[in-house]
């Protein structure tokens, strides 16, 4: 609709439209609000019961990876790294490396351990004989145990949060649109109550090359900022 046709219309009817459409958000808004607020809630109980459950297994699964841990932390200490070659030592420790990452597996860490092993051999150590090898292992054997059990719980405790977040960010603009709608009807009611004069001065304005009211409105917003700045 142009300004012309704004103008041959009149502010009553005009306003009465207005008033129509937003009291019909006004009535549809709470419906969806109760609607999503109590999937919000669901959401939240899902959220909180597997966060719970991650927090309850992911301290037990970092505890045993630095039990796991502790034979490769001590292997420096126990085995004099100066008998290898450049290539040797470059491969010692890329094992290392490997060996002490949480994204290791239970079966790659068997894997990594017994190359490393070989390595040590080679130069008159065992990493058998050494006092916190059993308890590495074992730590090790803990974790295939609990690995399938932590990964689900990151994995449900992800995507009920992410679930959580959308349906809390949909709540938060419903309940705007629908403060915004009962806003919007008490102003168009209380224009029904007076008169259009402020609104005939806009559409008159408008029709005649100037600025809306939005527009007015944006410029003096433009111009606030920069006088901040």
């Amino acid at each position: 609709m142009t300004p012309e046709d704004l103008l041959r219309v009149e502010p009553e009817v005009l306003a009465k439209l207005i008033l129509h459409k937003r009291e019909r958000i006004s009535h549809t808004l709470p419906k969806m609000l109760e609607s999503v607020g109590t999937e919000k809630q669901t959401a939240e109980q899902l959220a909180r019961r597997s966060r719970d459950k991650k927090a309850d297994i992911e301290p037990k699964f970092n505890n045993l990876i630095k039990e796991r841990n502790e034979l490769t932390n001590s292997i420096p200490q126990e085995f004099n790294l100066g008998v290898m070659n450049a290539t040797e030592l470059n491969d010692f420790n890329q094992l290392l490396s490997r060996i002490q990452s949480e994204k290791t597996t239970p079966d790659e860490f068997l894997q990594y351990l017994k190359k490393l092993s070989n390595i040590c051999s080679q130069h008159g150590f065992e990493l058998e004989t050494l006092s916190n090898y059993n308890s590495s292992i074992k730590a090790n054997q803990a974790l295939s145990e609990l690995s399938n059990d932590y990964k689900v719980a990151m994995s449900n405790w992800n995507e009920n949060e992410s679930h959580r977040r959308k349906l809390e960010s949909k709540f938060t603009k419903l309940s705007a649109n629908l403060k915004n709608s009962d806003v919007a009807i008490a102003y168009w009611q209380e224009k029904l109550n007076s008169n259009f004069d402020e609104l005939l001065i806009d559409a008159k304005r408008v029709a005649d090359g100037g600025p809306s009211s939005r527009q007015l409105s944006r410029n003096k917003k433009r111009s606030n900022n920069q006088r901040r700045s």
